[in-house]
């Protein structure tokens, strides 16, 4: 095989690939006699056809088929060859073969980019600190509480802190059921803090079983669905069961019920706030790597090649669609999920320059132990983790974050 690179401009390059006769000639060979082991024709016995009338009938479409089974590992080969690493899937042009010929064709692509960070020691960044408050446990315990609750049927009119058992109608201006859009028996706990529109719940304090009631009401401003928020709505509402709640008493009994672990409500609340700590850690961390890298970025500007940008968006896509069969999603890209993609590649592009400049490497024995600590989290034995060749680069990552943090001016905020 030879190639020739040609520079068309900083990320962009032209590969001209030249195959010699006899690769081709090799897997046309061995297509055609696959072919003749399955190919019926009058007066020939099955497997027997002359390799020559193969070839004479099918040879063409034969070609075709080995050259396109080919080009992907002949691509692959060939970039390889010329030392490139392409940040796209290469656009193949001008191929050309005849044959008992060599085979050419050109490729279109945009390389890896290959970027020398700079100032990436003292950068300046903020820590949180938090400090886990009695108020937080509380708050947490109080959740709990509310989760763990026990319900009974009453006969009295629905008060805050009851379930409506109902049914619910919307109605259209005039009063008129609007067909479809019926709701059977839903739970609806009034006074939850949660609540689409307190205005709703209040509305229907005071029903009775069997009782039926027209509300018109308007959902909260503050919700993120922009279709409901602050809209106003009118619902027919028949109500089935009015429950009362009992929240279980906040003592020892309560923790044993909640794991064998705890033993008394000390212990639960122990186990909260090592929880709560931990959540505060972990987004201390994710601010702190989100400071510096951005900082990173603004620090060496460069550009991506767009078909790099397009391809990771296109992976995301699909993965996207692998997970979610029922739903048709939109393939193209706002300019925000551009933007995300852009910081990052560009992100990965100057950790992995960082890495390279300051040496940073894995060792055999760190893997290890960072492998045994994914599969002890996962609850599977180490052989069987997946992708270890993403779980070392997590690992590599991870101790170049820990060398900016290291050559980083960093502050302390409490919060």
């Amino acid at each position: 095989m030879k190639t020739h690179v040609t520079e068309k401009g900083q990320w962009a390059r032209e590969l001209a690939v030249e195959v010699e006769a006899a690769r081709i000639d090799t897997a046309f060979n061995k297509a055609l006699r696959q072919y003749q082991k399955r190919l019926e024709i009058p007066g020939f016995r099955k497997g027997k056809v002359p390799l020559r009338i193969v070839e004479a009938r099918l040879g063409s479409s034969i070609r075709g088929e080995v050259l396109g089974d080919l080009l992907p590992s002949l691509l692959e080969e060939a970039t390889h060859k010329a030392g490139l690493r392409p940040a796209a899937p290469p656009k193949i042009s001008q191929l050309n073969h005849e044959p008992g010929g060599n085979l050419t064709f050109t490729a279109d692509l945009d390389i890896w980019p290959e970027i020398k960070a700079e100032h990436y020691e003292n950068l300046a960044a903020t820590r949180m600190i938090h400090e886990v408050a009695d108020e937080e446990i509380g708050e947490h315990l109080e959740e709990l509480r509310r989760r763990h609750a026990t319900e009974r049927v009453v006969e009295r009119p629905l008060a805050p802190g009851d379930v409506l058992v109902a049914d619910l109608q919307r109605l259209d201006d005039s009063g008129l059921p609007i067909i479809g859009d019926k709701y059977e028996k839903r739970h609806i706990l009034i006074g939850d803090e949660n609540a689409l529109s307190p205005e709703f719940e209040e509305a229907l304090v005071g029903m009775d079983a069997g009782e039926e009631r027209k509300v018109r009401f308007a959902y909260r401003e503050d919700l993120p669905n922009d279709q409901l928020a602050g809209q106003t709505a009118h619902f027919a509402v028949a109500a089935h069961e009015v429950r009362e709640r009992t929240l279980p008493a906040l003592d020892d009994e309560f923790a044993k019920d909640l794991g064998e672990h705890f033993q008394t409500l000390n212990d639960l609340r122990q186990d909260l706030s090592e929880q709560i700590q931990e959540r505060w850690k972990y987004m201390a961390q994710q601010r702190l790597r989100s400071d510096l890298i951005g900082q990173l970025i603004q620090k060496n500007d460069f550009e991506l090649p767009e078909s790099m940008v397009n391809n990771y968006l296109d992976l995301l896509e699909q993965e996207l669609e692998d997970h979610d069969h029922d739903h048709d999603h939109d393939h193209s890209h706002s300019d925000e999920e551009r933007a995300r993609a852009t910081h990052q590649l560009k992100s990965y592009v100057l950790l992995e320059s960082v890495r390279q400049q300051a040496g940073v490497e894995v060792t055999d024995a760190e893997f290890a132990q960072f492998a045994a600590e994914h599969a002890a989290l996962a609850g599977v034995p180490v052989a069987d983790l997946q992708n270890a060749a993403e779980l070392r680069r997590e690992l590599e990552d991870q101790k170049v974050f820990e060398l900016l943090v290291a050559k980083a001016k960093i502050k302390e905020e409490k919060v």
